[in-house]
């Protein structure tokens, strides 16, 4: 497997700052260790991190806990420990020049302003690493930029704002499968409906293309990651969630669970109504010996059917997480509150 990949999400630590406009990083490296199931992270070099792969490319994720302005400390602990070139770095961060529900990827360039980008330009010495600006748009009227990019999402733009963190997603798988250059032709420009219209000819082209490749090489899984990717540009979920699942196989037949298990888990990510499947993920991490990404597989699939009003079938899952941890905190609170449900239903 090649060499590791750090992907920088930037913000603030402590629950006053979720959700904030500030935070777009953080939010976008939270949608990332919820695809690929990477657990609660762990603390290190001043950030909380997850190792995992993606698209075949080792990865860390990181948010630093230093505070937005002082970013860069941590980031030059984390390349430096681990030995990570800035050909392999990509920082995450909001920017007030780029419209609201626009991605822009680029390598290199200025700061523009933003304080945590300038901690790392300050401490990497160097300007030459690659970028994902989050359009959050400038403030309304005379409002104080630093109190508009430390309010949180409200109403609609809260839900825009999770769409667009899933779609930086995207852009990041892109960027480690197949390079800057591709991910800036899917995902740089606005995400409006009308650019999506507008794009939707020559992307279809780019669908058929890919589709006929896959067609030709079945157990080749790039044309397939493409070919999902494209998918979901388009908002072809369905069919997205139908080939995460076709590449999974493709993985298993290979012997690459790990891979195997990453597709699995994007596939539920999108449709965590797939019991099947999220119980295969359960069972692949026990059978690893990671009883805490089980159990939290098991959780996942509990919390799920408990919203749609399954309270028996959640019941069970409960039990099945239990089963491998019998002190799990969260596992004994859900099955507490399912147990109390029950109780005032009679």
């Amino acid at each position: 497997m090649s060499e590791k990949h750090l992907i920088v999400g930037l913000g603030n630590p402590g629950a006053k700052y979720d959700r904030t406009r500030h935070n777009v990083g953080f939010a976008v490296i939270d949608e990332l260790a919820r695809r690929y199931s990477l657990g609660a992270g762990r603390s290190e070099k001043r950030a909380l991190t997850w190792d995992g792969s993606i698209g075949g490319r080792r990865v860390k994720l990181a948010k630093p806990l230093t505070y937005m302005n002082r970013s860069g400390e941590s980031v030059r602990q984390l390349a430096d420990y681990f030995d990570i070139p800035n050909d392999n770095l990509l920082v995450v961060h909001d920017d007030l020049d780029t419209p609201f529900g626009a991605l822009r990827l680029r390598w290199n360039g200025g700061h523009g302003g933003q304080n945590g980008l300038r901690s790392i330009v300050q401490h990497l010495g160097s300007t030459d690493f690659a970028r994902l600006r989050f359009g959050i748009g400038r403030p309304p009227g005379r409002m104080d930029p630093v109190h508009y990019v430390l309010q949180p999402w409200r109403g609609d733009e809260a839900i825009r704002a999770d769409e667009m963190a899933a779609r930086a997603a995207d852009a990041i798988e892109v960027w480690l499968s197949d390079g800057l250059e591709r991910a800036m032709t899917l995902y740089n420009g606005n995400a409006s409906k009308a650019g999506r219209i507008e794009n939707k000819p020559d992307l279809s082209e780019q669908l058929a293309l890919f589709a006929r490749a896959h067609e030709l090489a079945p157990a080749d899984p790039k044309p397939l990651t493409k070919l999902i990717a494209l998918q979901k540009k388009l908002g072809l979920i369905d069919e997205a969630v139908d080939n995460h699942i076709k590449l999974a196989q493709l993985y298993d037949k290979a012997g690459k669970g790990k891979l195997a298990v990453a597709e699995k888990a994007k596939a539920a990510a999108i449709r965590p109504g797939l019991a099947a499947l999220q119980r295969e993920i359960a069972e692949w991490h026990l059978a690893q010996e990671n009883k805490k990404k089980a159990v939290s597989r098991y959780l996942i699939l509990a919390q799920h059917l408990r919203d749609i009003g399954d309270a028996d079938a959640a019941a069970e899952v409960v039990a099945l997480a239990l089963s491998i941890n019998p002190q799990h905190p969260k596992a004994l609170d859900m099955q507490s509150v399912l147990q109390d449900a029950r109780v005032s239903e009679q």
